[in-house]
């Protein structure tokens, strides 16, 4: 792979304005569940801090006015999960169309919300923007995150759109880095994936860092991906390189801070036709079909602790920046008529090359008032985020060599989000309602130097929102709230010629944790998204066309169980119900295409013997039409027809070594992934959108890790 230097620019910035839920006090985190389930179920009154999503703490969890989950360490360790969205899709309402099973092009679906390379989900890494660009582009068509790399996960499903936006219909999505250590530690990991006809994928994994001083930490880690998944024309090759900084300057300031390198070059085996996935759904018809793409990144936040100013107490600033520079690529056959049929032979390549150029500042101050009965934290903040992005598409005749230029779009985007917030606290610190409001100004320019046509767009919207918390009693917990979302008009849809507007949606949730022991938790949730002119892919047209309005409605609930009488077994259990249909236009009433009724999920973690320890846990996924019509039959070219039910369980062994004195630590597994090989597919994917796009069958994984 090719090596870039980028340059990274720095723009003063815009003031602005955020929210604050109820979030609980700040307390450690827990480096073993064990610890959790040993202290009192009773929870502290709930105390309102700056960062809604906080660090993802059990505590934190069970007093959130939203409907929340979380992916752990140890869930995330086991040698039967492929990658980070095939570790969510355990996650009730989280639904994964898994294209590759190396999790390097994630396919991820929030309560019924679909587009192509997760395009409607808000995913963040420690509170930054994955996606190309935050506003103008918000799908993973480039994912620079990797799962070694990654301590939990956080999935946040409603109640965090004032401070977290735009495009936060679906929720909030926040990788958690592994910390870095207070010791001086390194870690050497090795993951190899085996799957049929001797294909391999290797994951390599070292880090190295600690205290280099009593108050600055630096953390180095080094994660690459080689080798091939379960298909033909499936070579793979990932490399993420991360430096992260930790700066406490003094009692009062602090700087985190990091710098990333990524870059992903693979082969796409594609989709199948119908009866080329009846003779081998392992194959590839595909052959020119590939992915490129790298990224340098930038980012780092200030914090400081003002004290009291004289008109409030506890009052903190903090400043985040970050940026990136980007490439991506893909590279697709196309047959005699410009389309994409999976079983016909080639007659053109074609590349869309994308170059962008983000960066952004946010700053946000947060203080407290306190009274008598009555205690008031606001928050006040908001972003600045430029956003510069050249798409090209390009077609070659594969019989004469002539090139030609398709598209040659710059796209240059300024969004400004402020937004305020003032959670109040009441009843001795167990009811919290936090009203708040924000306001997205978003000015988009477009320019095409093929047709020389220039045009330009402006979104001004107030997104309000209000979200309570109340603690009944220690063991019960309840919720609710209510927001307004809102996503601009998106890049692909613009060069595909399609709808240009923007998207808003109403969210609405109710729903309580019950935790009546220390060893039994049960939360549920119902939810209802009202939204207006959803946008759509139509792979029959290839555009992109305004489906009206749509509502999303349903619930969702999770179990976590240790019995008292094996204290050593973990039970857990999720089911998601969603009723999506369309509620306008000629399919008025019909289920939304990609949209699954139900989803059940349960595992189990049996912990015997000394550092052993076995998992298992089955998914299951009704089905869904592809298309808005809701065609129940498959058509020839297989654009149109129902998706399949299916079934997958996983399982694991690991084993723990304690060496050097307990000093130093290896760790072993083996895990199954899709243990009995159970054949399924979803409808093509993004650049090969007609066929079968065939789940990943059964694949065996041996890990190890080294910790010293």
């Amino acid at each position: 792979m090719k090596s870039i230097t980028r340059q990274f620019s720095w723009p003063l910035s815009l003031l602005a304005v955020a929210v604050a839920l109820a979030q609980p006090t700040r307390a450690e985190e827990r480096t073993e569940d064990e610890t959790a389930k040993k202290e009192k179920v009773s929870l502290s009154a709930t105390v309102i801090k700056g960062d809604v999503l906080g660090q993802a703490t059990d505590e934190e969890v069970r007093t959130y006015a939203g409907s929340r989950s979380v992916v752990k360490r140890e869930d995330l360790e086991k040698a039967s999960v492929r990658g980070l969205d095939d570790a969510l899709q355990r996650v009730p309402g989280v639904k994964v169309f898994d294209e590759t099973g190396t999790g390097v092009l994630p396919q991820i679906s929030v309560r019924g919300l679909y587009e192509s390379r997760s395009g409607r989900v808000q995913v963040l890494s420690d509170g930054i923007p994955l996606s190309l660009s935050p506003y103008g582009q918000t799908s993973l068509s480039l994912f620079p995150q990797t799962l070694a790399t990654v301590e939990r996960i956080d999935i946040v499903r409603g109640g965090a759109a004032v401070q977290y936006g735009p495009n936060n219909v679906g929720g909030v999505i926040n990788f958690i880095s592994k910390p870095i250590p207070k010791k001086w530690e390194n870690n050497l990991g090795e993951r190899i994936t085996f799957s049929p006809a001797g294909r391999q994928l290797y994951d390599s994994y070292l880090s190295t860092g600690g205290q280099v001083t009593d108050s600055l930490g630096l953390f180095f880690e080094y994660n690459t991906k080689n080798g091939h998944y379960d298909r033909e024309h499936s070579d793979t090759d990932v490399e993420n390189i991360r430096l992260r900084g930790q700066w406490d300057i003094d009692d009062n300031r602090s700087l985190s801070f990091g710098v990333q390198r990524y870059e992903a070059d693979m082969d796409l085996a594609g989709a199948l036709s119908k009866a080329d996935y009846k003779h081998d759904r392992r194959d590839s018809t595909r052959q020119l079909d590939r992915f490129e793409g790298d990224t340098n990144r930038l980012w780092g936040t200030y914090k400081q602790y003002l004290g009291s100013l004289g008109f409030a107490d506890d009052v903190e600033f903090s400043l985040t920046s970050f940026g990136h520079h980007s490439h991506r690529n893909f590279y697709v056959g196309l047959d005699s008529k410009s389309q994409f049929t999976p079983d016909a032979d080639p007659a053109y390549l074609q590349d869309a090359p994308r170059s962008y150029q983000v960066w952004g500042i946010e700053p946000r101050v947060s203080f407290t008032l306190y009274g008598d009965k009555v205690n008031q934290t606001w928050l006040i903040g908001g972003r600045y985020v430029r956003e510069d992005t050249q798409f090209k598409v390009l077609k070659k005749n594969l019989a004469t060599s002539l090139e030609s230029t398709v598209r040659d779009w710059d796209f240059d985007t300024e969004g400004k989000a402020t937004y305020i917030s003032n959670a109040i606290s009441m009843l001795d610190g167990r009811l919290t309602v936090t009203p708040g409001i924000r306001h997205e100004r978003v000015h988009m320019d477009y320019s095409n130097a093929v047709t020389g046509l220039k045009t330009e767009n402006l979104n001004d919207e107030w997104l309000p929102g209000i979200s309570a918390g109340y603690q009944l009693t220690d063991q019960w917990f309840l919720f609710g709230d209510a927001q307004r979302s809102l996503r601009v008009p998106q890049i692909t849809s613009i060069v595909y010629d399609g709808e240009v507007g923007a998207e808003v949606a109403w969210n609405y949730e109710a729903g309580f944790r019950y935790t009546p022991q220390s060893n039994l938790r049960f939360d549920f949730n119902l939810y209802r998204i009202d939204f207006d002119d959803q946008i759509e892919y139509n792979s029959r047209t290839t555009k992109y066309e305004n489906v009206g309005k749509t509502r999303h409605q349903g619930f969702e609930t999770e179990i976590f169980w240790t019995p008292a009488i094996i204290p050593t077994l973990d039970l857990h259990a999720g089911y998601a119900y969603l009723d999506a249909e369309y509620r306008s236009g000629v399919n008025k009433g019909n289920d939304l295409k990609m949209a699954s009724q139900s989803q059940l999920t349960v595992d189990g973690r049996w912990r015997f013997a000394q550092g052993w320890t076995y998992t298992l846990d089955g998914l299951f996924v009704s089905e869904a039409y592809s298309d808005e019509a809701n065609t129940h039959d498959e058509d020839a070219a297989g654009k149109v027809g129902k998706l399949p039910s299916y079934w997958v369980w996983n399982t694991s062994l690991e084993r723990k070594f304690k060496l050097n004195g307990g000093e130093d630590e290896l760790s072993t597994s083996i895990g199954i992934n899709n243990l009995f090989d159970y054949e399924y597919y979803f409808r093509g994917i993004d650049t090969s959108p007609w066929g079968r796009q065939p789940a990943p069958g059964r694949t065996v994984t041996v890990a190890a890790n080294y910790r010293f």
